[in-house]
């Protein structure tokens, strides 16, 4: 059976990457700008292809294959947002992360299925410690992005929206991601 609505939500999380690559393309684009973009590019085909996959396909194992790697490639995303702020390694993300990589490879959450709610509120606390670095840039940009993203992760983990909630989701991330894109590249750092 098709869900249109797996269909939906992979296609609207190609609107972050848009975001990114509309910003990117600037001739005046800043290296951090760059770098932070380069992150949620890199995301992307992750989670359009496991929305993809839920909406056509019914393989629990692959499924899960999938969300190992949309998973990952969240930590990946935030961790290039980190480093982009200061353009210097934080080796607290950096094992925070690898940290958070390692649980999900070992992770098994068909045999667990509770463990795929602590990958993302994981996830989640890795991309609001990434996104610290735009509290320095700008106060209410940074504002904003934890507002989206709260309302976002509540709708996602809690299914408010039933199966619509991952396309309600990933429509809400494309303020986050201005706002970030934003604070890469108009304002500097103290």
């Amino acid at each position: 059976m098709i869900s249109q609505e797996e269909i939906l939500a992979a296609n609207v999380m190609l609107l972050p990457s848009i975001v990114a690559v509309s910003f990117i393309i600037d001739s005046g684009a800043k290296c951090e700008t760059i770098i932070a973009g380069f992150g949620v590019i890199i995301h992307c085909p992750f989670s359009y292809v496991l929305h993809i996959h839920r909406g056509l396909f019914d393989n629990p194992v692959m499924r899960t294959k999938l969300f190992k790697f949309d998973a990952s490639f969240i930590h990946i995303h935030a961790l290039l947002t980190g480093y982009a702020w200061f353009l210097k390694i934080n080796w607290i993300e950096v094992v925070y992360h690898a940290c958070c990589i390692a649980n999900i490879v070992r992770s098994n959450p068909l045999q667990f299925p509770e463990i795929k709610n602590k990958i993302d509120v994981l996830c989640a606390i890795g991309i609001i410690k990434s996104s610290y670095g735009l509290r320095y840039r700008n106060t209410w940009l940074w504002i904003c992005c934890l507002i989206f993203w709260g309302i976002g992760f509540a709708i996602h983990n809690r299914k408010l929206f039933g199966r619509t909630s991952a396309l309600v989701f990933h429509t809400l991330l494309v303020i986050p991601q201005y706002c970030m894109m934003i604070g890469c590249q108009e304002y500097t750092h103290p």
